[in-house]
């Protein structure tokens, strides 16, 4: 049997017919040949120029990879028909492993330097040969996984989404990504129109792992959470993947064949996705294969990235994620400029002051990089989170420091302290953390809630020395906070005279400070000492009759070999049990046991343990008597002890896939900062803003996709005096987030603010959505002084009809709120579009306004302008 023969049996057999084009058949003869291997054998070495593709017919192959003195076996597989050696059919041609054949493996090899030549007479083939090599390419991503096989979830429905319609916007949302970078800008515009765009609510889910793919589907904007399973140490453990990044490939089609959903795709805001199906792939093969072979080599591009990911990176034999960056880098050597900046980028890492400019250069280089260079960050991105997280806290924790000591731009200490609590609050959400015992919280917040102190972790000290207590600010924040609505007073030590970085802080927050042998020495009387106590409990009293919470650690110190989450809690002073016995009436004392904390952000779960409340009074008969206190909690600190045991092991079970999360509180396997949302979104916006006119503008719409994707909004508003810093998918947690940093350079003498529609999206409801625009309104007033701020009504679209009560309370308490603020003012556009019925007034996907939406928008927006004039 000829080598065509034996490969067009094969093609058949594998459900790939192929044409019978004798100029095919002629090429093909010489393009192909069939080997056995006598002894184990290396068909490519890593970075060698790939002029051929191998395909394992029976046998064995490992995949290496090898990194200055280290080696990594990060596949291995025995499936027929395997491609062996994808790297090649992409730019620029070389391999990305060393392939190793085991003894008497058969195999065959395919020559890559006839592959264009068959395109220009039979191009139908090589599409079809393409797709058989998408196909059975998902061996290796399995492997990868340590699977045999794609791992089948069946626990969720698949959404069909809702159809969106095409739009010039998509084309130019996906056009430059990585995915497209390749393909011509008419070819993309012709995959468009052979696609529909599906629109997703949150909590959808677009596919599920090991089920047949229904098509390609590439996410234009929005954001999803990809879970994937994989074989650690013979048990299966489930990974996670964030993905925002416009042009991803979130599924694949090979059109021939179903191709299994690599990822469980879940939707965690609206998004949308270009869907081509699998009978449109069908169709292009037959009908377009030109276009089709571009595509498909894309996919398989794509394919690659997936081994690449995080699953992937992991596998490399990296001591952190340092060296693991160098490995990357050096895996990719062949392929990036030798002046590309991210080579600067492991350096950077290495100091934690500098770890903002790394990821500075990632994400600029995620916009503007060439197709290597956006590859690779997006990689650096997705081995980096746990730096990200680390890097993201320490940068809140800058915030909130500079915010406190530069008291004299807020208004009042209430105000402070309401913006300190939401940054920490928005801290909290880069730390993966675990609460249990929320229930043991009493119903009212005036009592004294008590926690283990432990000590500062070096990597969140700031550059002037600052060290945070973050355990006391967890529990305001995370703890307190939710249940209340208020973080509680809290008691804080002194400072000493030399400690002028805790000093600026503390002296601007209204807390209640007491000496403790940490504080300077004071050289008092008796009566000034007896005054001073009398003081602190009169301070004490007053708190608990206005309902408020007191925080209070015990221990007084951080210090000590007491204070680390292995010897917690160190010994409990009494003075904290004595107040509560003479506190009218008398506060219950609520443990609360702290693990965890002195331990570095990047690499720890935070454990909080809330136990039942006591009172002082059941367990101490004379409760002015300090010696019989002091026996108390002799014995109490050891059961606090056990209790401090307890939430370091409960932060070590929510790491198991297979715990039981029920009744506790965790972000675990959850946590997606809002940075780790927006952050791509904000950067073309600060791109974009820097290339328009850079005199000041005196008109700026910020807040969401209706404000971005306004396109003629100069032309509506009747002005070039305007500049729009809206970005997609945008909450009101994510405006403030971001709002210093956009409006840095910007004082505009009026600010339009679209905002609320996501997160009614998301499931707030109207009470933290109001409190979430109070605290962004705050916000404001401390930046732009002097700018005419202007609140547009949440719209209500066909899309969020079942929200529409929600929506409508929303915008009563919103506007009753600005009517007690100064420079804000209400826009109504919901009633109006109510009253003349609303569907008229958007596109097809239900969600975004039509040209009479935005007719109705600006002529709002116009006539509070003429106003200002």
């Amino acid at each position: 049997m000829s080598n065509y023969e034996q490969f067009r049996t094969i093609m058949k057999d594998a459900g790939f017919a192929l044409s019978n084009k004798p100029v095919t058949k002629k090429i093909l003869e010489n393009a192909i040949n069939f080997s056995k291997c006598d002894k184990k054998t290396v068909l490519a070495k890593q970075h060698g120029i790939s002029k051929k593709i191998y395909f394992l017919l029976n046998g064995s192959v490992k995949f290496n990879k090898y990194f200055e003195k280290n080696s990594l076996t990060f596949a291995t597989i025995n499936k027929k028909n395997s491609p062996l050696g994808i790297s090649g059919l992409n730019p620029p041609g070389r391999f990305m492993a060393e392939i190793m054949i085991d003894a008497n493996s058969e195999y065959y090899s395919f020559d890559l330097n006839y592959l264009d030549e068959i395109e220009s007479v039979d191009p139908g083939f090589v599409a079809t040969f393409l797709s058989y090599i998408l196909f059975f390419s998902t061996n290796l991503l399995w492997s990868t996984r340590n699977l045999d096989g794609a791992y089948k979830q069946n626990n969720y429905q698949i959404s069909k989404g809702s159809n969106s319609g095409i739009k010039e916007s998509n084309y130019e949302k996906i056009k430059d990504t990585i995915f497209f970078s390749s393909i011509l800008e008419e070819d993309v515009k012709k995959l468009l129109n052979l696609g529909e765009i599906k629109l997703y609510s949150t909590d959808e889910f677009i596919a599920l792992e090991g089920n047949d793919s229904s098509g390609l589907n590439i996410l234009l904007s929005g954001k999803v959470e990809g879970s994937f399973n994989s074989k650690i140490d013979n048990s299966i453990k489930k990974k996670y993947r964030s993905i925002a990044r416009p042009g991803v490939a979130l599924s694949l089609s090979c059109g021939k064949r179903f191709i299994k959903f690599p990822y469980s795709i879940q939707v965690t805001r609206d998004t949308r996705v270009l869907h081509l199906s699998n009978d449109a792939i069908t169709n292009l093969i037959k009908d377009s294969p030109v276009l089709a072979i571009k595509l498909l080599k894309r996919q398989i591009w794509q394919l690659g990235r997936y081994q690449q990911s995080a699953t992937g990176l992991a596998r490399y034999a990296a001591k952190n994620e340092i060296e693991l960056l160098k490995f990357l880098i050096q895996d990719n050597f062949s392929k990036l400029p030798v002046n590309s900046k991210i080579y600067s980028v492991p350096h950077l890492l290495e100091n934690r002051y500098s770890h903002e400019l790394a990821f500075d250069i990632i994400y600029n280089l995620m916009v503007t990089g060439n197709e290597i260079e956006k590859s690779i960050a997006n990689l650096m991105s997705d081995a980096l989170k746990s730096f990200e997280k680390q890097q993201r806290f320490f940068k809140e924790l800058n915030i909130i420091y500079n915010r406190v000591e530069q008291f004299k731009k807020v208004k009042s200490k209430a105000s402070l302290d309401k913006l300190t609590l939401s940054n920490f609050i928005k801290a909290f959400d880069h730390v993966p953390y675990v609460i249990k015992g929320l229930e043991n919280l009493p119903e009212k917040a005036n009592h004294i809630f008590f926690y283990n102190h432990l000590a500062a972790n070096d990597e969140n000290k700031l550059a002037n020395g600052h060290a945070f207590s973050i355990d006391s600010h967890f529990v305001s924040a995370k703890i307190l906070y939710p249940k209340y609505g208020d973080g509680g007073k809290r008691i804080v030590r002194a400072s000493r005279n030399t400690e002028y970085w805790r000093h600026n802080f503390y002296e601007n927050l209204d807390y209640i400070f007491v000496h403790t042998k940490e504080s300077d020495l004071l050289n008092e009387s008796d009566d000034e000492k007896k005054d001073r106590k009398n003081k602190f409990f009169n301070d004490a009293q007053d708190i608990i009759n206005a309902g408020q919470p007191l925080v209070i650690a015990p221990e007084g110190t951080s210090e000590t070999e007491d204070n680390f989450t292995d010897t917690s809690p160190g010994p409990f002073k009494p003075g904290a049990f004595t107040l509560a016995g003479q506190l009218k009436p008398e506060p219950y004392l609520v443990p609360i046991a702290l693990a965890n904390f002195d331990k570095p952000v990047s690499s720890t779960v935070y454990s909080a343990v809330i136990k039942q409340p006591i009172k002082i009074s059941n367990f101490v008969k004379d409760t002015t008597n300090i010696n019989e206190i002091k026996s108390f909690l002799m014995e109490y600190r050891k059961t606090f002890k056990g209790y401090v045991e307890e939430a370091n092991e409960l932060s070590n079970k929510v790491k198991l896939d297979t715990h039981d999360l029920t009744n506790l509180n965790t972000n675990y396997n959850l946590v997606s900062p809002i940075e780790e949302e927006f952050e791509l979104d904000v950067r073309e916006l600060e791109l974009n803003s820097i290339n328009q006119s850079v005199n000041q503008k005196e008109i700026i719409l910020f807040g969401s996709s209706t404000f971005r994707m306004w396109e003629n909004y100069e032309q509506d508003l009747g002005g070039k005096n305007i500049l729009n810093l809206a970005f997609g998918g945008s909450t009101l947690s994510s405006c403030r987030t971001y709002f210093e940093r956009i409006f840095s350079n910007y004082n505009p003498k009026i600010l339009f603010f679209y905002g609320g529609d996501n997160d009614i999206g998301r499931g707030l409801n109207s009470d933290q959505i109001n409190q979430e625009f109070l605290l962004f309104a705050t916000q404001a007033a401390e930046k732009l002084k002097n700018t005419k701020c202007f609140f547009i009504s949440i719209k209500p679209s066909p899309f969020r009809k079942k929200f529409l009560t929600e929506i409508t309370n929303t915008n009563d308490k919103i506007k009753s709120t600005i009517s007690t603020l100064e420079k804000w003012s209400f826009i109504d556009i919901c009633n109006p579009m109510l009253k003349a019925g609303y569907d008229k007034f958007y596109d097809q996907d239900q969600l975004h306004m039509n040209d009479l939406g935005y007719s109705l928008l600006s002529k709002s927006l116009r006539d509070e302008i003429a106003k200002t004039k």
